[in-house]
């Protein structure tokens, strides 16, 4: 286990959100890894995805003062609609106290809007972003794109259902490159948002780990 002392630091919560961050971006990067060598490769795209948010957040998170209070809002707003829609389909049935509860929540946080669109974060890596759209549409979420990967009809008269779809070796090249890329993101926004971090673990050692695996798939999909 790694520990910061942020006790002194200056927007010590943005900075403790950075490492929560990046944290969850190994987390997924480690998973992501695991997928692929067992085969999962529709899971491993899709944690690749989940890579590739955690870098843009981290990004955002180094170059925008109100990340946090804008990763807060997001998080009320979506609060606020479950719990609107959450009232409306108990019809009524609800213990009054939950009721209340719930009401005034909604009302303490009328006023409290805008939602962070991960799609619309522009960085200097247009890539990044694309390619995150592309696994959203692809196979992360659940679009006549992402379910033909299941349905094989090669043969004919007969159509065939896959659980576990294979990737072409493009697709499978194109995440392993981004989940790299997401790496080495993220290692520099965390560089740049706490210094100290990189003179205790060599960031940049880190960094240039990552920098051969991208540039095998920017190679690979050339």
């Amino acid at each position: 286990m790694h520990k910061i002392d942020l006790h002194d630091a200056a927007d010590a919560e943005q900075k403790s959100a950075a490492l929560a961050l990046f944290a969850r971006m190994q987390s997924e990067l480690s998973t992501a890894i695991i997928l692929a060598d067992a085969g999962r490769d529709l899971a491993f795209r899709m944690h690749c995805r989940s890579a590739v948010e955690c870098a843009l957040h981290l990004f955002l998170a180094e170059t925008d003062a109100s990340y946090l209070a804008r990763l807060r809002a997001d998080d009320t707003v979506s609060r606020k609609s479950r719990a609107k829609k959450y009232i409306a389909s108990t019809k009524g049935q609800l213990a009054k106290e939950a009721e209340k509860s719930l009401q005034v929540f909604i009302q303490a946080n009328a006023g409290t809007n805008g939602k962070l669109v991960i799609s619309e974060i522009e960085t200097p890596f247009p890539r990044m972003t694309h390619v995150y759209r592309e696994i959203s549409a692809d196979a992360t979420h659940v679009t006549w794109t992402s379910l033909l990967r299941h349905v094989d009809d090669s043969e004919p008269g007969w159509i065939q259902l896959r659980i576990e779809p294979k990737l072409t070796e493009e697709e499978l090249e194109e995440a392993a490159s981004i989940l790299a890329f997401a790496g080495l993101s993220s290692i520099k926004s965390l560089g740049e948002i706490l210094p100290q971090f990189n003179e205790r673990y060599d960031l940049v050692a880190m960094f240039d780990s990552y920098k051969p695996i991208y540039r095998s798939g920017l190679h690979n999909l050339a």
